[in-house]
């Protein structure tokens, strides 16, 4: 069953506004999901970074 969206109009901005909450709702879930994706990129970014260090310490702790 496909819903019509409610439309309002702003009265100062005149910009025209939805009214369907659980479109609002979607998007907000949607939203945080990305932004937790983008996090646990960022953190997994710096961990291999971090890897990256210590392996080089490793390495070079061996040679010596």
């Amino acid at each position: 069953m496909i819903q019509a969206q409610a439309y309002v109009r702003d009265e100062i901005s005149r910009a025209v506004l939805s009214t369907d909450i659980a479109a609002l709702n979607k998007y907000k879930s949607e939203r945080a999901l990305y932004r937790k994706v983008e996090v646990l990129s960022k953190e997994l970014t710096m961990v291999r970074e971090t890897l990256g260090r210590v392996s080089a310490r490793l390495e070079k702790i061996e040679n010596n």
